[in-house]
């Protein structure tokens, strides 16, 4: 068996992994329309520093991601509609946090193990959806990434340690708050503490100047926040940091956590680097008071998990940072696994992603032959079954050279000392490319709202005073400015704005109570295959 795989390979998976997806549909509920409502807010707007959906302040998380979504949109506008270029910022973090993991990995298990680093990751489960849409879990993800190699040059070179570490811990908090920044602080004190190898004087002057280097990160926006408006700074601080930590905001804002939540998430969300982490651990257990590696990992994951279980917030985009630690756990096991269970994780990759990719083609061969796909309820349940499926040259090659591909790869992967993560990360890849070529346009049609408010848009009045709304969440909102330039007077807050159109956001199975004999119905719809959300358009008679 041959011990490596070629750089070319791991450098062609990872940009496969990474471009499907990132440009070609609209944004999509239930992150993505509210993230580039606060983009589209900078590009209208000029402001940097109180990011707003709609109109309206918006603190949940700090702006990183809005800053360099916004840079990028700008910069591709004349090529790409506004919210593809901000959707690759994503990407941009995506690959940052690929390279980094393949770096620490590199720089702590030896050459040529940062390329396991990276197909491990890529072949998480966990990983796959949150790294292809607006989300500001991503860039969290990426300053985790830096922060680890940092911690990984910090025994040697603790300048250069520091800085990176600085950066890391500064990425992650204006990307998501306290959350990395603390479980960063946690880990680096725990770390000394539990392990001698850690008490000297290199890591006590990378943690020093990577206090200095994170400062600015950890400061400069916070304080224009508060000089711009103490209410708003507390909404942040107070309100999305603390209270949804501590519980006390999270019935306002939602996302609250189960006792369960994570015992049953991590299994599926980690795979397959939580069993592989496993896997290291045992192996090499009789050097875990002497490997910095794994002492960082099996830190650095415990703390994160116990931070996520006593938190009183919990989506499974909030783990991503323990795929992190874990990948870097799992780097001696990925070559060293017993030979029957390489081969038998490499049959399960292809019993799993094989049945997938002819489901994949098989349903897109029926929409595209017989004008429909086949009669399943899972795919009525949230798909339009009218939808038109359209033929695209392109994405129909690609989707036939990655199918290929992965065919093919069957005859080499046997050779590989490695083939159970390798087979895992190429299934994964061919699953995103499928999805992201074949069903993109039927996934989107049934997500986006611009069909939707198009729709509506011809039954507006010509004239009218302003148009109020009720029920129309972060969500609809900016989708609304975006596709239609039009702001609602909220009845939430404004119950007395004297409008002469509401526009009604609710549930389809509880339509409004009949209103004033003043107001008429003109029109009503829903996105297509959504058979929960529906719209309806009142005006004045």
């Amino acid at each position: 068996m041959r011990a490596q795989i070629s750089l070319w390979f791991v450098v062609t998976l990872a940009l496969a992994y990474l471009l499907p997806g990132l440009i070609g549909h609209e944004p999509w509920k239930q992150d993505e329309t509210y993230i580039f409502g606060m983009v589209y807010h900078i590009l209208q707007s000029g402001d940097w520093v109180v990011p707003q959906v709609a109109g309206e302040p918006f603190l949940e998380k700090p702006p990183l991601y809005y800053w360099v979504a916004a840079i990028l949109a700008q910069a591709t506008q004349h090529w790409l509609p506004l919210h593809d270029g901000a959707r690759l910022a994503s990407g941009l973090f995506s690959a940052l946090t690929l390279i980094f993991t393949g770096l620490t990995a590199r720089l702590w298990w030896g050459n040529g193990n940062g390329r396991y680093a990276i197909i491990a990751l890529i072949a998480s489960f966990g990983l796959l959806f949150e790294s292809h849409i607006m989300i500001t879990d991503v860039p969290m993800l990426t300053g985790f990434a830096i922060a680890s190699y940092g911690f990984a040059l910090s025994l040697q070179r603790p300048l250069w340690a520091g800085i990176w570490l600085g950066i890391g811990a500064g990425i992650g908090f204006l990307s998501k708050g306290l959350l990395v920044p603390g479980a960063l602080g946690v880990t680096a004190l725990l770390l000394p503490a539990m392990f001698a190898i850690w008490r000297r004087r290199e890591f006590a002057q990378t943690l020093a100047i990577a206090t200095i280097v994170a400062l600015p990160w950890l400061l400069i926006w916070p304080i224009a926040l508060y000089l711009r408006s103490p209410e708003l700074f507390h909404v942040w601080f107070w309100l999305n940091n603390v209270g949804r930590f501590l519980g006390f905001s999270v019935p306002q804002l939602g996302a609250d956590n189960s006792t369960w939540f994570w015992p049953k998430t991590l299994p599926w969300f980690a795979f397959p680097v939580l069993p592989l982490a496993i896997i290291s651990l045992w192996q090499q257990r009789h050097r875990l008071r002497h490997s910095a590696p794994l002492q960082y990992g099996l830190i650095a994951f415990a703390v994160y998990l116990l931070v996520m279980q006593a938190s009183a917030s919990a989506r499974t985009a909030y783990g991503l940072p323990m795929l992190i630690s874990l990948t870097l756990l799992a780097i001696p096991a990925i070559t060293a696994l017993p030979e029957r269970l390489n081969r038998y994780t490499d049959y399960f990759a292809r019993l799993l992603f094989t049945p997938l990719a002819v489901i994949s083609w098989y349903v897109w061969g029926m929409m595209v032959f017989v004008g429909k796909p086949p009669d399943w309820h899972i795919l009525a349940r949230g798909l339009p079954m009218d939808f038109v499926m359209p033929l695209q040259a392109l994405p129909i090659t690609l989707a036939v050279l990655a199918t290929l591909g992965y065919l093919a790869a069957w005859f080499w992967l046997p050779k590989l000392t490695s083939r159970a993560v390798v087979s895992l990360s190429m299934g994964t890849t061919l699953f995103w490319i499928l999805f992201a070529t074949l069903w993109l346009p039927w996934v989107d049609n049934a997500k986006s709202y611009r069909g939707v408010y198009m729709s509506m848009q011809p039954h507006l009045p010509t004239q009218y005073r302003c148009i109020a709304s009720q029920g129309l969440g972060e969500s609809t909102r900016p989708m609304l400015e975006y596709y239609l330039g039009i702001l609602t007077q909220r009845r939430e807050l404004h119950p007395d704005a004297d409008c002469d159109v509401l526009l009604i956001d609710g549930w389809a199975k509880q339509p409004p109570l009949d209103l004033a004999a003043s107001w008429q119905l003109v029109w009503d719809g829903a996105r297509p295959g959504d058979d929960e959300e529906r719209f309806w358009l009142y005006v004045q008679r």
